[in-house]
């Protein structure tokens, strides 16, 4: 079989690092409000290409995220938190907003024939991985702090834009709808870790941390 490496920007023999078994991660929901049905095609494809592993008699381990704090409703790190907006929209609190829209989205996957994954993680369950995750790449010189919260340094990386044929400058402040400058960078392509109570201060969900009191951003859940 082969499949496209967005790597390499090449098709390429599919080749597994432990010989018949295939560890699979796709991206799941943010669980803020129904799927629709550009994002339930993203899922159909991501569940035939695990069915059709199973057929060559691969083992298949598939992780699914689901995304229920920290992913703001830009993907500039602006706006504000799809979660905390979703339960001000119905009056209910975060977690509430998470649970019925998890069961939504599975339900929609039933009616489908989406196979379930073998684990399913929310984000919120995985707070102080998050936390010693960040740190590590603090004490590797891959990260800083500035203005409360924590940022990955992307001067530190050989290259950039790997998977994408994007130039850089496209994606500059104020040339991109919805980037807004953040004074706090020390490089304008620059992503949030760790947002502190310095940022959203009627954040519903925020936990201790080295930092201050705070929440993950949703570069560092996907991680």
């Amino acid at each position: 079989m082969y499949l496209y490496n967005s790597a390499t920007h090449k098709k390429e023999e599919f080749q597994t690092h432990t010989p018949g078994r295939v560890e699979m991660y796709t991206c799941g929901p943010t669980v803020y409000h129904f799927a629709h049905i550009g994002n339930l095609r993203s899922y159909i494809m991501e569940d035939v290409l695990e069915k059709f592993l199973r057929y060559e008699g691969y083992d298949v381990n598939r992780v699914m995220n689901i995304t229920d704090v920290g992913h703001l409703a830009s993907d500039a790190d602006t706006g504000e938190d799809k979660m905390l907006k979703g339960a001000k929209r119905e009056n209910k609190s975060v977690m509430e907003i998470a649970k019925f829209y998890t069961d939504a989205f599975f339900s929609d996957c039933v009616k489908l024939n989406i196979k379930m994954p073998e684990v399913v993680q929310p984000a919120t369950g995985l707070i102080d991985e998050f936390i010693t995750t960040v740190q590590g790449l603090l004490d590797k010189g891959f990260a800083y702090v500035a203005g409360g919260n924590v940022y990955f340094d992307t001067s530190k990386l050989s290259s950039y834009y790997v998977f994408n044929d994007h130039d850089e400058e496209d994606l500059a402040v104020g040339v991109r709808e919805g980037v807004e400058e953040d004074t706090n960078k020390r490089n304008k392509n620059d992503f949030v870790l760790w947002f502190t109570k310095s940022k959203f201060e009627d954040q519903a969900l925020k936990w201790d941390s080295p930092w201050g009191v705070g929440y993950p951003g949703w570069h560092i859940e996907c991680s």
